[in-house]
């Protein structure tokens, strides 16, 4: 990591830093528009999956001395944020494949 001289420069990089998660949102938002539809309706929400990626997060957090706790929360509220937009979309989805 480079050593910054003000933390005008920190935030800066900070910034770009979001830019690109927010890219990755973007990315994974079109990912869960092509997993609904091979989806019905009642596997909107998959709890064992759910458990299965957290777990997994988990365990990467940890292996790179972040929170685990802290990754968790994030996790779940971006997962929660999916299987709600999943929901709004699924009817629009399906009604494409008829």
């Amino acid at each position: 990591m480079k050593n910054f001289k003000s933390i005008n420069e920190v935030r800066k990089k900070i910034d770009e830093m979001d830019t690109k998660i927010l890219d990755l949102i973007s990315d994974r938002r079109k990912l869960v528009i092509e997993a609904v539809k091979h989806k019905r309706k009642d596997q909107i929400v998959d709890k064992e999956r759910i458990e299965k990626i957290i777990m997994s997060l988990r365990k990467n957090a940890k292996k790179k001395e972040l929170s685990e706790d802290m990754i968790e929360v994030i996790w779940r509220k971006m997962i929660q944020g999916f299987i709600e937009y999943e929901r709004k979309i699924f009817d629009k989805v399906h009604q494409k494949k008829d």
